[in-house]
């Protein structure tokens, strides 16, 4: 029997699942008694397993047994957005600066000698023009924005913006079409180094036309990049805040799957705005009824907590930083997270959804 018993043990390794040696003498010995064949499962037909139970290593600390982190289909964002980086923002807001700055360079040089073909020989237009030739030596050397202008006299800048920028602009934006051209890439951007914003004379008939255009985002966002913040406010006020709280208002909430998008075109918006005023518009239009939807679908479905978890953090993955960044709009979202935290008996769980 001890013969028979080395050989059994030399048969199979002892260092494999299912193997004898890694328990008990005791254990081995009542095995082998009940026919217990190494490297085999148990039960009749021996399909057991015989492999180690490998530990889970949970994705957060309170996430209980069948803890499933697989997205659920809600119609909203199942991942916070990804910020872009601060350090790549600004170089790539420097290098469009500086870029900006010499195509100005350019168009002033080509303007100014098309005046002189065209007969316009006057003092003040050749001295502006020796001028700008002159301003030429800051692109040789490291800059930073501004340098260009600053380059420039005084009385050249003045003379630039009012007699040969101006009336070109005002002649291009009685024929500039918003939708063929909604970033004012031929006729306005250019002359930005110089203006700085778009001329006051001008701003009625630039507002008119984007009016007509007031739902198109990429022709009213450029808008905002020209105007001076006063102009912009006056803007905003009339034509899009009024937009957007009708929009908050006919959103229709419905849990467990949103399926109005409209939040998400809002959001959109709501850095063209004020965030105060963005907050006044939720307050008014939307927060209160998005916890009375939580709360009836908490109550009349009973939803699991992981899909009451995730629809409260679609709707937190929505809001702009800008927004996450006030205190009632963080104020609210936790109020939501522990409505459900309530409404499901305290499991805490939750902790995984704060609003940091």
């Amino acid at each position: 029997m001890a013969m028979a018993t080395l050989e059994a043990k030399a048969a199979y390794p002892s260092n494999m699942p299912g193997s004898l040696a890694l328990t008990t003498e005791a254990v081995a010995r009542m095995m082998r008694q009940w026919n217990y064949r190494e490297g085999s499962g148990l039960g009749a037909q021996r399909q057991g397993i015989i492999a180690h139970v490998e530990p889970v290593v949970l994705p957060r600390p309170n996430a209980g047994i069948g803890h499933d982190d697989t997205p659920h289909d809600n119609g909203l964002q199942n991942t916070p957005p990804v910020a872009e980086d601060e350090w790549s923002r600004r170089w790539r807001n420097l290098s469009r600066a500086l870029s900006l700055e010499r195509e100005c360079f350019d168009k002033t040089i080509t303007l100014l000698h098309s005046l002189e073909l065209q007969g316009d020989g006057s003092p003040e237009t050749a001295g502006t023009l020796a001028a700008v030739v002159e301003s030429a030596k800051v692109f040789d050397r490291e800059r930073t924005p501004g340098t260009w202008k600053a380059s420039l006299p005084p009385a050249t800048i003045r003379y630039l913006v009012e007699e040969v920028i101006t009336p070109r602009m005002a002649a291009d934006a009685r024929e500039w079409e918003p939708v063929w051209d909604p970033n004012c890439q031929h006729w306005l951007r250019p002359w930005t180094p110089l203006v700085g914003h778009l001329p006051d004379s001008l701003y009625d008939t630039v507002a008119s036309k984007v009016i007509a255009h007031a739902d198109h985002h990429g022709i009213v966002s450029s808008l905002k990049k020209y105007l001076h913040p006063m102009q912009w406010d006056a803007f905003a006020g009339r034509h899009i805040l009024p937009r957007l709280a009708r929009q908050l208002r006919e959103l229709r909430i419905t849990p467990p799957k949103q399926m109005d998008c409209s939040f998400s075109t809002v959001m959109g918006w709501a850095p063209l705005v004020h965030a105060q005023d963005m907050v006044t518009i939720l307050e008014a239009e939307f927060f209160d009824r998005w916890e009375e939807a939580l709360l009836h679908w908490l109550r009349s479905t009973r939803p699991s907590l992981g899909e009451a978890v995730a629809w409260c953090a679609g709707w937190r993955n929505e809001f702009t930083p800008e927004l996450l960044a006030d205190e009632r709009v963080r104020a609210r979202l936790e109020a939501g997270a522990g409505m459900v935290d309530r409404e499901t008996q305290g499991l805490n769980s939750l902790v995984g959804y704060r609003v940091y």
